[in-house]
């Protein structure tokens, strides 16, 4: 059976501990699925490009099973939407409910850089909140194909991204996140956060990796699974 074996890193939470632990898993490769995160929008982005491109790449040379989800707030868009309140007064200095100015927008079509569009075949389900599982059929399409194993990349660390990957160990999916295939430094920071002193360039990003890290799943980069997905084929 064809296989792929991964370095992972994670984080010890126990006296003796509180630090990094790397392994090697080797995980049986049709058991695995590369889902893209919120990586729509035309924008030049180094990080979709220079990491998220690359591995995307090298899954579909290797065969690896691909899927998306992307926003579609038309799904719940209404006037009454508690998360369009929230919103309006955390997101928009007009105080208005951003979802209600979406209710009765006829079409949306999320648009990507080239270099990570979905290509037929490749399921990219629409989702109305920050997970990529709440109220779609991500799961029931994960479970179609056999997947165990979720490699994750895009955006944002702070939110969609990481609730994506949160609810799927909570549905029994092991979680690989590339870990340079999302936000860097102060991207997802508040200006009180940003401190260039840390290596991840604030303490959203460092507690938010952190926290991924001990409670969610593994994390890897896109080097090194890269390299891994390229060795895959002689296993």
């Amino acid at each position: 059976m064809k296989s792929i074996a991964i370095p992972i890193r994670y984080y010890k939470d126990f006296p003796g501990g509180y630090d990094y632990g790397y392994e090697t898993l080797t995980l049986p490769f049709d058991e695995c699925t590369f889902l893209l995160v919120d990586v729509d929008g035309k924008t030049p982005n180094p990080t979709t490009e220079n990491f998220i491109a690359p591995a995307l790449q090298a899954v579909r040379q290797a065969g690896m099973r691909v899927a998306y989800v992307h926003n579609d707030l038309r799904l719940v868009a209404d006037p009454g939407n508690i998360v369009g309140e929230v919103w309006g007064k955390t997101k928009n200095p007009t105080g208005k409910n951003l979802l209600a100015e979406g209710w009765g927008r006829a079409e949306f079509k999320p648009e990507y850089l080239d270099c990570v569009a979905p290509r037929a075949g490749e399921r990219n389900f629409p989702k109305w909140i920050w997970s990529g599982f709440h109220d779609t059929f991500l799961d029931q399409h994960l479970r179609s194909w056999g997947t165990r194993t979720l490699f994750v990349v895009g955006y944002s660390r702070r939110a969609c991204m990481h609730y994506t990957c949160a609810e799927a160990v909570g549905r029994n999916y092991r979680v690989i996140l590339l870990r340079d295939c999302s936000n860097k430094g102060p991207e997802i920071e508040m200006p009180d956060t940003v401190d260039p002193n840390l290596p991840e360039g604030g303490w959203i990003n460092r507690i938010t990796l952190r926290n991924f890290e001990h409670l969610i799943g593994y994390t890897t980069t896109s080097a090194e699974f890269v390299q891994a997905i390229g060795q895959s084929g002689a296993r």
